[in-house]
Formats: structure tokens, C-alpha cells, sequence
């Protein structure tokens, strides 16, 4: 069975002279669950946004421990402030509940319907209805594979252009469709969410009538990554070393020449070296038979962590070049797991020997690694050896 992650994007523009949004989405994304809520709070301003706040919260947190569908909007209901001018607590929602099976359930209240694409194609389906804690509530149940895609907007977007540009707003089909071209050209749920907002903006002339949210949800399958660098402490422990991080289910990476050397000697295959590659800074990438990436150790992991650092783990703001360090980052910012298997043998180019080994270079640089990795929802594990 393929398991499958969710990547998600949002973005909202304000009510023209509002300082707060009363669109709010929240998101939960765990190993065994992802959870995304729009909530459209009544109104503008703060008062529609304590209600969206208070909505988004309080689903995201209660579905997260497993609590029923019916408590959780019940209790919503119950909990939101009452306005006084109109005499109601409303906020509208739409909750989107995803599996690593690819099990989606949507439920949305008076929002507008989501746009799911699967295959490239919009889908149509008529949703269930029911009634949780009074309110009449749309469900869809989805199994979606990687390269579906799920889209929610807030009233905002749908009404944009409203009087002005267009005669009844942009409208549900005309986004959904917008929506489903931009996933073709670039697969990627940030440049589709960036680009309706821009559209929307454009139709409301820069002064927007309403909140407009979009959110972006992307699925893809769950990527592991496994990643041995240093040698072994043992040397007759080399063999079994490289026979299991050869074993390990996701993409190999070798990073040091020495262990480049070493599992190239357990294959028996012979490294290349990629000249074109190579940068001032940075040393070139090899390449070996069954290995996705193969890179010099400190140098190259240390330059990957700058990169990292700046690109706040954001492929598209990583630079524009080739090279084993700009690799590596790509594929942890993509990885959903990092298994690091470091060899303890100490090479005395990077090491004072008179120091103890658990202040080695190679060290330090794997566990900031792993720090930061799991700082932006990674799971890390370093097994040493």
C-alpha cells in the first residue's frame, strides 16, 4: 500500500481597511492523521475573526483527540460568542480529514463546496447530507491517490468581481477550472493558491469587498529518506552496515568518501565523479549504481544546512544551480522521513584527537541536521554505528 502525505498552502487577503482576517485556517499534520478547517467567521474584522479563530480551534483540537464529529460541531456551536447586533453565534467551516491510506472525508458547513480534482479531472460528486447539532452539513468521502488534489475557498473568492468586472462574481465553476489548469502547469499547491489570490485581488482592484482565503492541498506519496555517512567504528562491521541501509525502504544518500568508498566496495560498482557539479565552496557529486545522491561528508552537509536555514525548508526559494549540497537540501525539504545511519570511526583531517569523539565535526553537523529537520516536522532518527 502506497501512503500518501498531504501538502497544504494557504493564503487571505483582508476586507479592504480591515486589520484582521476573518477567514482563519489551521492545520494539523501528524504521522497517522492530517487536519485542515476554514473557517469564515460573521462579518469582518475582529469580531469575524475571534469567530473563525474560535471555530478553527476548537475543530482542529477536538478532532485531533478523536472526538465525534457531532460533539465537535455541538460543542462549537455552544462555545461561540454571541453578537449582539445580529443576535446569532455563526461561523461557517469546512474540515478536511486525511489518512496515510488516502481515506479523505470533507465536511463542509455553508461554505463553498471544495474542489476536488483526482486524475486531473474536477470532480462532481453529490455529497451526503446530514444534520450535526442543528445544522445541515455536507459530507464527501474520498479515496485519493498522489497528484489529487483538494481546493477550499471562503465566499470572498467566489464573489470577487462582483458588480464590477463581472455580473455575478467569478463564480465556483470558473475557479474550479482556473484551479485545475494552474495544478496542470505546476503541480505545486503554493503557485495554485498564489496564483487565485493574485486573480482575486485583480478583480477586486486591490480594495477587496469581502475576506478571501484559498487553500491548497496536494497529495503525495510519503517519502522516506535514508542517509549513511562516516565510516563504522568497526571495519569488519562494514558489510552489515551497507547490506542494511541498502535494505531500508525510501532514497539512498552517501555523503563522505571514505563511506562512498565502502559501500562502492560492498556493491561492486565503481564510483563517478561529476566535475560539472563541483563549486568553490562545494565538492562535486559521484555517482553509483542503486544510489540516488552521492556527496563528499562535512563540507557538503555543512553548505546543506545553510541552504536549509535560508530557504526556511521552501524549495522555491533555494538558488537556481546544480549542485551535491542544493540535492541533498531538496531531498530533505521533500522527505517526509530522515533515517541517518553515521559511521563513529573518527577521521583525523576533521577531528583533534585529543578531543572527545562526541564532539567530532561530522557529529555536531548530523544532529543540528536532525534538530532542524524535525523543527519543520520531519521524523528523524540517527542510528549510530
Amino acid at each position: 500500500m502506497t501512503e500518501v502525505k498531504y501538502e497544504c498552502y494557504f493564503k487571505s487577503l483582508n476586507k479592504y481597511n480591515e486589520e484582521l482576517c476573518g477567514d482563519v485556517v489551521k492545520t494539523l499534520n501528524s504521522p497517522n492523521s492530517f487536519i485542515a478547517v476554514l473557517s469564515d467567521g460573521l462579518g469582518s474584522g475582529v469580531k469575524a475573526n475571534i469567530l473563525a479563530t474560535l471555530t478553527s480551534e476548537i475543530i482542529s483540537t477536538m478532532l485531533k483527540e478523536g472526538v465525534d464529529l457531532t460533539e465537535t460541531v455541538d460543542t462549537v456551536t455552544k462555545t461561540l460568542p454571541i453578537c449582539k447586533e445580529r443576535g446569532i453565534a455563526y461561523s461557517t467551516f469546512t474540515i478536511v480529514q486525511g489518512l496515510p491510506n488516502g481515506n479523505v472525508k470533507i465536511t463542509n458547513f455553508d461554505n463553498p463546496d471544495p474542489m476536488i480534482i483526482v486524475d486531473g479531472a474536477i470532480i462532481l460528486e453529490k455529497p451526503k447530507q446530514k444534520v450535526f447539532a442543528g445544522k445541515i452539513v455536507k459530507i464527501w468521502e474520498l479515496k485519493l491517490e498522489p497528484g489529487d488534489f483538494i481546493g477550499l475557498i471562503s465566499d470572498g473568492v467566489m464573489y470577487a468581481g462582483l458588480g464590477e468586472f463581472l455580473n455575478f462574481g467569478w463564480g465556483w465553476e470558473n475557479v474550479a477550472e482556473y484551479i485545475q489548469k494552474l495544478l496542470r502547469k505546476y503541480g505545486n499547491p503554493r503557485l495554485v493558491v498564489e496564483n487565485v489570490i493574485d486573480v482575486v485581488n485583480n478583480y477586486y482592484n486591490g480594495k477587496c469587498g469581502d475576506d478571501a482565503t484559498v487553500v491548497g492541498i496536494l497529495v503525495k506519496e510519503k517519502e522516506n529518506l535514508i542517509v549513511f555517512t562516516g565510516p563504522p567504528l568497526n571495519k569488519e562491521d562494514d558489510e552489515k552496515i551497507v547490506k542494511k541501509f541498502l535494505s531500508l525502504p525510501g532514497k539512498k544518500v552517501v555523503c563522505g568518501g571514505t563511506t562512498v568508498n565502502i559501500v562502492s566496495r560492498i556493491l561492486g560498482k565503481e564510483p563517478e565523479m561529476d566535475i560539472s557539479t563541483a563549486r568553490p565552496e562545494i565538492p562535486p557529486m559521484g555517482k553509483l549504481e542503486g544510489i540516488d545522491l552521492v556527496t563528499e561528508g562535512v563540507l557538503t552537509m555543512t553548505k546543506t544546512l545553510e541552504y536549509l536555514k535560508t530557504s526556511d525548508f521552501d524549495e522555491l526559494k533555494l538558488p537556481s544551480d546544480r549542485n551535491a549540497a542544493l540535492e541533498l537540501a531538496k531531498l530533505l525539504i521533500n522527505a517526509d522521513t530522515v533515517h541517518i545511519i553515521m559511521g563513529q570511526s573518527i577521521n583525523p583531517f576533521y577531528q583533534n584527537p585529543d578531543l572527545p569523539a562526541s564532539i567530532s565535526i561530522r557529529k555536531n553537523i548530523v544532529e543540528e541536521l536532525a534538530r532542524i529537520l524535525r523543527e519543520h516536522g520531519k521524523e528523524v532518527t540517527i542510528e549510530y554505528c
